[in-house]
């Protein structure tokens, strides 16, 4: 038994002979936890999660299971070589950190028709990218949209669809799928597979010899007088990351992706258009995609507007769109920089309406969602990202480079939670806080941070401060204006979370500010006011607390954000904490305090 096990499980018997051998005391009683600082075993999982970045992977789909047998878990599909990149494997999770492997989720079609001597194949044949997969509720099927490259013609990419009853698949290519439906005869003729002598004369395959399935997405099929229209290339567009969308407000679908770097293109840019109600493109009554539209353009904070300094370089890729019902704004995020780059980071442009137009944010205006600095050497190359909602909860689930000082083309797979935060223009703007190398409280499951319901107080505030930030669930990682921290005073403050009945508990982190010099080195006690389970009102009181530099400061002298004092016990009822700080020699801050709790 690994030793934070053993000393957790021994703390509720320490809890309960405390309880009946301090009656009448006045003194608190000491409480049993583990301190993760200088952790040297295996963390508690059920507690807290860490950025281990063990999955490998890139480019993360992850969506969670409301219904069927597969009821609570989260499922993820990534681009991975260990199918050879011939398809995609799917993992699944009950707290986004522990993955298991679910095996392979989707492969295309190839076999050889003995009797005939035909090939039957799917137009894909490599570099299977960027999968991602949305469940309708009203077909109860999954859709994965992905690319791939045609049969022999090298990087040709087009976009397709597989559909599956299961999350774990087997997903089949939409054109065979529709062979299995009431479609009608016709429809169901258009999808059948085409003689491409074209392919086969590449493959060295004898003319009439080969069939393809069509993708289910062809670019040449857009109105010719369309000025996206490649009327140099036949129509065709080299596309990738393929991202659906159902807008809450009117039910309309939509598919984003990206016009792909090659060829006369020296970038990559974000279009979007319209799809049927069975996630097919939508025409017009000529028989051509209905809507097409670019929707960014590279280092210009809107389509066809002036040059702006965003240091995106060539990249704009990997969207995903979520909607605001409070402000009734659509966010799409999305990725800049080459994905070797450390750079590499999740962007943000705001519109109207699911295809915009959009307005990119800059920095200051929190249009940089999660990014890793130039100089860290913690992280690196935190981009391409998802989000998966569950109740109240937002997770961005995202790639970085298993190299965290040098980035490079090897990522593995991520998590943090995202919050809504107001910039300094009155504009709720999605915030990651991450990318995190702490350890975080782990509230995906039945444990939640429940620090938001607490009346919080706290003496020595500094002047223009507001104790308000100490649990507003955000954590600034770049210093961020519009993400203020809690500022004391120097000397001595005692701060307080009061909640209106008692709470389960079994954990609390206090986060520690991301500027160096406002940094608190320990907090000398934290005392529970509790009850035991007869009723019997009881405090328990920590020892000194003291911060981790080992683990948050680095040996060039910079600085971990997300840093933090972390401890867990033995669930107990809890209707009061108080933090005793002393010893600050100037202004102090810290950046929030989060109770895993029920």
């Amino acid at each position: 038994m690994k030793k934070i096990t053993a000393l957790l499980l021994s703390a509720p018997m320490l809890l309960g002979a405390c309880a009946l051998t301090a009656c009448g005391d006045e003194e608190p009683l000491s409480l049993k936890y583990y301190d993760y600082k200088g952790s040297t075993v295996e963390y508690n999982r059920e507690t807290v999660y860490q950025n281990d970045l063990k999955v490998l992977g890139a480019d993360p789909s992850a969506i969670y299971i409301s219904e069927g047998e597969q009821a609570g878990y989260y499922y993820m599909y990534f681009t991975s070589d260990d199918i050879g990149a011939s398809g995609y494997q799917c993992y699944r999770s009950k707290n986004l950190n522990d993955w298991e492997c679910m095996g392979v989720a989707y492969v295309p079609t190839l076999y050889c028709d003995q009797e005939t001597g035909i090939t039957y194949s799917s137009f894909a044949s490599s570099n299977f990218w960027a999968p991602e997969v949305i469940y309708d509720s009203e077909t109860k099927l999954y859709y994965m949209f992905y690319n791939a490259s045609y049969l022999y013609r090298g990087l040709d990419f087009y976009l397709d669809v597989a559909i599956s009853s299961r999350p774990n698949g087997p997903f089949v290519q939409y054109a065979e799928w529709i062979q299995t439906t009431d479609a009608s005869q016709e429809e169901k003729d258009a999808w059948k597979p085409v003689r491409d002598d074209e392919a086969a004369r590449r493959g060295n395959i004898e003319a009439g010899k080969l069939y393809i399935n069509k993708p289910l997405f062809d670019f040449a099929k857009m109105n010719p007088e369309d000025p996206l229209y490649e009327a140099d290339n036949n129509g065709y567009l080299k596309v990738i990351d393929a991202s659906p969308f159902v807008d809450p407000v009117t039910g309309q679908k939509y598919m984003y992706f990206v016009r792909d770097l090659g060829g006369k293109y020296q970038k990559s840019v974000i279009y979007g258009m319209e799809l049927n109600d069975d996630w097919t493109p939508a025409l017009d009554e000529n028989g051509y995609y209905k809507t097409v539209k670019q929707l960014t353009d590279n280092n210009r904070l809107t389509v066809g507007g002036a040059p702006a300094e965003l240091n995106e370089g060539d990249v704009n890729e990997g969207p995903f769109t979520i909607y605001n019902k409070e402000n009734g704004k659509y966010y799409l995020t999305f990725s800049v920089n080459g994905y070797k780059d450390k750079m590499y980071q999740v962007r943000l442009a705001v519109a109207d309406s699911p295809l915009g137009d959009f307005k990119k944010l800059t920095r200051e205006e929190g249009g940089y969602v999660l990014y890793a600095e130039g100089g860290w050497t913690w992280a690196s190359g935190t981009g391409h990202h998802s989000f998966v909602t569950v109740g109240d909860q937002i997770f961005i689930v995202y790639h970085a480079h298993t190299n965290r000082v040098t980035g490079g083309n090897q990522r593995a797979i991520a998590f943090d939670e995202m919050h809504w935060a107001t910039n300094g223009n009155g504009l709720l703007v999605p915030h990651a806080n991450g990318p995190t190398f702490s350890y975080m409280p782990n509230t995906v499951g039945e444990w939640n941070n429940i620090a938001p319901e607490a009346t919080v107080s706290s003496t020595n505030v500094a002047e223009g401060s507001d104790v308000k930030y100490l649990n507003d669930k955000l954590i600034a990682f770049h210093g961020e204006r519009y993400l203020p921290e809690f500022q004391m005073n120097a000397g001595s403050a005692e701060i307080t979370l009061e909640f209106d009945e008692y709470r389960e508990i079994k954990g609390l982190f206090i986060f520690n500010s991301c500027v160096y010099e406002k940094t608190i080195g320990a907090i000398s006690s934290v005392k529970f006011d509790s009850k035991n389970e007869k009723g019997r009102e009881l405090q328990y009181v920590t020892g000194k607390l003291e911060y981790d530099w080992d683990k948050y400061y680095t040996s060039e002298g910079k600085l971990i954000p997300g840093g933090n004092f972390a401890i867990e016990f033995a669930p107990m009822q809890v209707k009061k904490i108080t933090i005793s700080i002393s010893g600050m020699q100037d202004i102090c801050a810290l950046a929030d305090i989060m109770v895993l709790g029920k």
